[in-house]
């Protein structure tokens, strides 16, 4: 009896969450704290993976344009883990969810194919960091996806938490391209607080 109660809320557990995405979050960072070696603030972290059904679109030939965003969540966590940073956020009371993504799918990355998410800090502020993230194939190099994520920090001032764990950062110019984008999702920001 105990069993198939067991078998029945994993069912449920399985249906109503996510247990894959979770499961893989708790790993991440368990890994990036425990086995990676930890990176300077500026250097660009890696995350790897391979293109399962799982991950397929409905023709099950290449990966789906959501799960490009998901892998975009893991390689972050990591990167702020490995950086130091998550752990003073945490600490603190801060959040960190990401307030926006672009994304430009630049050619199909097929079923099986072995892959990389790099992310690399682009510009930052007192609420906000840029990454810039792409989904590379190992077996060409070529860049299949790439984009721009902005996580937006809550109950945190991220120039102070930077200072703490890396003081020696310079924070470099935004690419005209950021500046561009930053504009775009502060004039859409307003366009709908008029409404």
């Amino acid at each position: 009896m105990l069993f198939w109660a067991l078998i029945l809320i994993g069912f449920l557990l399985y249906f109503l969450l996510d247990v894959h995405y979770f499961v893989r979050v708790i790993f991440t960072y368990v890994f990036a704290k425990y086995f990676r070696q930890r990176i300077k603030f500026l250097e660009p972290s890696a995350v790897y993976g391979i293109c399962l059904p799982s991950d397929g679109d409905f023709m099950v030939t290449h990966m789906n344009n959501s799960r490009y965003l998901r892998e975009y969540d893991f390689a972050r966590f990591d990167y702020l883990m490995r950086t130091g940073t998550l752990d003073l956020i945490m600490r603190k009371g801060g959040n960190f969810p990401v307030a926006a993504v672009t994304t430009r799918y630049r050619q199909p990355l097929w079923m099986f194919s072995v892959y990389k998410v790099e992310s690399t800090p682009v510009w930052w502020d007192s609420k906000s960091l840029y990454l810039d993230q792409r989904v590379v194939t190992l077996s060409d190099g070529v860049v299949r996806g790439v984009g721009y994520t902005k996580i937006a920090f809550v109950k945190v001032d991220f120039e102070e938490i930077l200072r703490k764990v890396h003081p020696d950062v310079t924070k470099p110019e935004a690419p005209e391209d950021l500046k561009r984008w930053i504009e775009f999702n502060e004039m859409h920001s307003e366009k709908l607080k008029k409404k």
